[in-house]
């Protein structure tokens, strides 16, 4: 299965996602979401992977992040969002002044 991993180029945030939980996702993403936005960070790539293996009606990892971004939860914070079968590309807006820090996994762990 894995564990959740961070990667942090001072331009683009990723974060796998693979072994968490679907509400330990959830909460990794907005908190990797503020911290990107607030350290100036252009883009945050959430892999979700392809949520395949789960039987109908259980909320996956991927369902529960699409639902936010077409509730508008997620996307508000974002310029583009590109979707593809097992990642979330979040284009962020660039108001923040960049802040060199990485950003790193137990920052954003709950």
């Amino acid at each position: 299965m894995g564990t959740p991993q961070l990667d942090d180029d001072g331009s683009v945030v990723t974060l796998d996602l693979h072994g968490a939980t679907v509400d330990e996702a959830i909460d990794m993403t907005y908190r990797t979401l503020r911290m990107a936005e607030d350290r100036g960070r252009s883009r945050l790539k959430l892999i979700h992977g392809s949520s395949t293996t789960v039987g109908r009606g259980k909320r996956t990892i991927k369902s529960a992040l699409h639902d936010l971004l077409d509730r508008g939860e997620l996307g508000s914070h974002a310029t583009n969002v590109i979707r593809s079968q097992n990642s979330l590309v979040l284009a962020l807006d660039l108001t923040a002044s960049s802040d060199p820090t990485p950003i790193q996994l137990r920052d954003v762990q709950p």
